[in-house]
């Protein structure tokens, strides 16, 4: 028989993000499926027949920066309609979700996905809830895939031209998770090849991304230079390194190494090609200034981003990471005299 899955006009979510496999689970009345959200953090959901997919992405307050969780979770056992037990995808962390009349509230220890100071719970509304990305299926075949360390590819897939959703994450990954309801009603959950799906096309110009949601780009940003192959952090003997701040919020400062500035990030929206995004920023003394920023995943193993502007701090298409993944990057100090 062969195994493959028709496309169906209406019923088909996919959700970008977090992996869960509940064997023999039964399926509570309400599905959770959906993306939802508060101010710097975003919890999406996905629900199938067989698996369950879960990720979490916040920016908390840090010192005088943003820490930040990116979390790919597994669905290890209902233990009540009301009380999931998870794990991480990558890791052993223990999560809890707990399913509650008018609120979903996650819970961890020190989870090692998450940077240091994390409050250990997050809390959102279920009425804050809106249905994942809109994507079309470009592949004549796109196979799903399991969700483990090689992610082994199954025997079901979708075909060119069905409609999907996804969650991408601003790091856009090589597999996103999906879930596709067939005209059987059977739902199917697994990872699926984000190279084999068109979202830019089906997202441009929507009004969610007018909503400027920052989850996966709040933090502290460090300038990085290219050396070789590789990258290295220059640091100036007299003066701090050029880096930018942005929060949840959209508060962005920018600090040149002399001097500060804020700013405001009021939209984001798709660019042309993946991985590129395109910001628009305000300053806070003149809100009658601002500048289209070009937003750049550069290198998404390292989290190595490049930020392009006509004017300004990012005229010159500087390389920046994120200050919680620069290990790993030589630093270069300057000498001084």
């Amino acid at each position: 028989m062969k195994m493959w899955l028709r496309s169906a006009r209406s019923g088909l979510a996919v959700l970008t993000w977090a992996a869960a496999a509940v064997a023999g689970a039964q399926q509570p009345a309400a599905d959770l499926t959906g993306v939802y959200t508060k101010e710097g953090a975003s919890l999406a959901i996905l629900q199938g027949d067989a698996e369950t997919l879960v990720y979490y992405g916040a920016g908390f307050p840090q010192g005088q920066s943003v820490g930040t969780c990116e979390c790919a979770l597994v669905l290890q056992k209902k233990e009540a309609p009301d009380r999931w037990t998870l794990k991480s995808q990558d890791a052993n962390d223990a999560w809890t979700l707990r399913v509650e009349e008018k609120r979903l509230l996650l819970e961890g220890r020190a989870p090692k996905c998450c940077a240091v100071g994390w409050p250990g719970a997050g809390a959102f509304n279920r009425s804050d809830v809106k249905p994942p990305q809109s994507c079309k299926v470009t592949a004549e075949r796109a196979y799903f895939h399991a969700p483990d360390a090689k992610t082994t590819q199954r025997k079901t897939f979708v075909v060119a031209g069905d409609s999907v959703q996804a969650h991408v994450p601003a790091f856009e990954p090589d597999f996103v998770s999906g879930r596709f309801v067939a005209p059987n009603k059977k739902v199917t959950v697994g990872q699926l090849k984000l190279a084999q799906l068109n979202c830019a096309e089906a997202e441009a110009g929507a009004e969610a991304n007018n909503g400027v949601d920052l989850t996966g780009y709040t933090g502290k940003w460090v300038r990085v230079q290219r050396k070789g192959k590789g990258y290295v952090i220059q640091k100036p003997c007299s003066a701090n390194n050029p880096n930018f701040t942005l929060k949840p919020n959209g508060d962005m400062t920018i600090d040149s190494g002399q001097e500060e500035e804020s700013f405001k990030v009021t939209s984001i929206l798709p660019g042309v090609n993946p991985g590129t995004y395109a910001l628009e920023v305000t300053r806070v003394e003149d809100t009658s200034s601002s500048d289209d920023v070009e937003w750049v995943v550069v290198d998404k193993k390292k989290e190595i981003v490049s930020l392009k502007s006509d004017t300004g701090f990012f005229q010159k298409a500087q390389l920046f990471v994120r200050e919680d993944k620069q290990a790993g990057i030589p630093v270069k100090a300057e000498a001084c005299k």
